[in-house]
């Protein structure tokens, strides 16, 4: 699924050299945290571009918008499990980017299912006090790593 194709981005530096080294990462889930409208999906948009420079093709790009038309009403773990179930087919490590995560409850228990059987290079937002709370690590138990 393409994403932001209509609006230019402009990639921040700063934050992307620290994700970098962790894009192929199958095995650690990529949290990226903050206040509302402070640009955590224009970040993930820049790694899947960068991704995509590097030759990763568009099949294994996927983006799931959980604030947007279409997906405001996956709120169900089960619901979240269809959605990336469909991507087990694609071969080669997929690139999950799922924005406003903590719209689903029990998410984490979702996530570590897809982490642990390899595969999946995950990357989340979120912008609730959960997200931003120490809950995180008790329930992806340890296997991330936040940039804020």
């Amino acid at each position: 699924m393409k994403i932001g194709a209509s609006m230019p981005l402009f990639p921040r530096e700063n934050y992307l050299k620290k994700i970098r080294g962790f894009y192929h990462d199958d095995g650690m889930i990529k949290v990226i945290t903050g206040v509302r409208r402070c640009g955590k999906s224009c970040l993930m948009q820049c790694i899947a571009e960068e991704l995509r420079a590097e030759g990763v093709d568009d099949e294994r790009i996927v983006f799931f918008d959980l604030d947007r038309y279409g997906f405001r009403s996956v709120k169900a773990p089960e619901q979240l499990e269809a959605l990336i179930e469909p991507l087990l087919a694609v071969s080669g490590t997929k690139y999950l980017f799922i924005d406003e995560v903590q719209n689903v409850e029990g998410f984490e228990d979702v996530l570590n299912g897809f982490r642990t059987g390899g595969g999946f290079s995950i990357f989340i937002t979120g912008s609730n006090s959960y997200l931003l709370s120490g809950e995180l690590a008790t329930k992806l138990t340890g296997r991330y790593i936040e940039y804020r």
